[in-house]
């Protein structure tokens, strides 16, 4: 029998990466025969279910250029999918131009804000052309659907990032805290913590305690290691990298903050979120679906310095404030649990599949 197929480029730390993983392990557990193809061979950050079988398409093809893995994808495919499912824009091309012309529908997950990602206008657009050959679209937020054409968008299913809290959900409500802000995200230019760093600086004036910690790698750090000591913050400002038991680190904090300037659906916030933690965002594509302003959250605009700073200082300032904004977050947890998420991911897959024989359309 052929198999649900997902595609993309590694398991490192990201938030399309944690999603496959959770979606994989899901189908696994529902009795679905899943494949997930890594396009590159490197360290699983987010491992399955070991009942996932995993192939890299480079160590396939041993490292061979784009054009051998495409041929190899192309063969891959045909020989052991009844639909391929990809994720991130790039791969998605590279899903869709290695079926042309084959009878497997191809499902391409766009996870991120489409006005910016990728960053190469010129693979935007080929991007925009090519996501008319997708048999499905899935796509984070409203937002970004409306980017899109009308023939993308009739071919296109909003669903949102699942969570898998458990018995965790809330569990920032339970927590001793301490003088702490966390946020989390890879340190890039799109996630803006420069921006954070210098409102904790002001901040820190008035609460000289605090200090602000800030979990993820990336290309970002030396610049952002350079801005912390130019401003003296050494003891204050950390930079632990990243952290496979991050909520251990952020539920004892008073206050997260999401500093980007866009994002498809915002993992990390939403799971501060759900574990009650006051949250401050930038009004990115997620964060306007998920917070309602001064009730679970409070937005700012995007790349304001003076909003943030203004935001976080009135959280920190109000504990009542910040106690009514945790109880009301965690109530996201319901829309976002991830068996919720996880089964229209799976109603959706399995509405492609009745021309083909070979699936199994079971529901268990």
């Amino acid at each position: 029998m052929k198999k649900i197929t997902f595609f993309i480029g590694s398991l490192e730390e990201g938030g399309a990466e944690r999603v496959v993983s959770h979606l994989t392990s899901y189908l696994a557990d529902k009795g679905h025969e899943v494949l997930l193809v890594l396009y590159h061979d490197r360290e699983l950050f987010y491992p399955p279910d070991p009942r996932v079988e995993i192939v890299s398409a480079g160590k396939e093809t041993e490292n061979g250029g784009l054009l051998k893995r495409l041929l190899w994808l192309r063969k891959f495919f045909r020989r052991n999918s009844s639909v391929v499912v990809s994720f991130l824009a790039v791969f998605n091309m590279m899903a869709i131009l290695s079926t042309r012309g084959l009878p497997i529908p191809v499902l391409v997950a766009d996870r991120n804000d489409p006005h910016f990602v990728p960053a190469n206008p010129l693979i935007r657009k080929a991007r925009d052309f090519l996501y008319r050959f997708a048999d499905g679209i899935i796509i984070q937020t409203n937002h970004n659907k409306q980017y899109f054409s009308k023939a993308v968008q009739k071919k296109s299913t909003v669903i949102y990032n699942p969570l898998s809290l458990g018995e965790r959900k809330g569990e920032a409500l339970r927590t001793s805290k301490e003088d702490l802000i966390v946020s989390v995200g890879r340190l890039m230019p799109q996630k803006n913590q420069a921006m954070l760093i210098r409102a904790f600086a002001g901040i820190h004036k008035e609460y000289p305690d605090f200090r602000l910690a800030i979990f993820g790698e990336g290309p970002a750090r030396k610049e952002l290691e350079e801005l912390i000591a130019s401003l003296s913050l050494e003891d204050y400002v950390l930079l632990p990298g990243s952290e496979k038991m991050v909520f251990d680190k952020i539920c004892p904090a008073r206050l997260f903050v999401l500093s980007s300037n866009y994002e498809g659906m915002p993992n990390a916030l939403a799971e501060a979120m759900c574990l009650g933690l006051p949250c401050v965002s930038t009004s990115v594509s997620g964060a306007t679906d998920m917070i309602q302003s001064n009730k679970n959250g409070i937005l700012v605009d995007l790349d304001d310095q003076k909003q943030l700073e203004d935001a976080m200082r009135r959280i920190l300032s109000d504990p009542s404030l910040a106690a009514r904004m945790s109880e009301n977050a965690v109530k996201l947890n319901g829309v976002l649990d991830k068996s919720v998420i996880a089964e229209q991911w799976r109603s959706y897959i399995l509405s492609f599949c009745s021309d083909l024989s070979q699936f199994d359309c079971s529901r268990e």
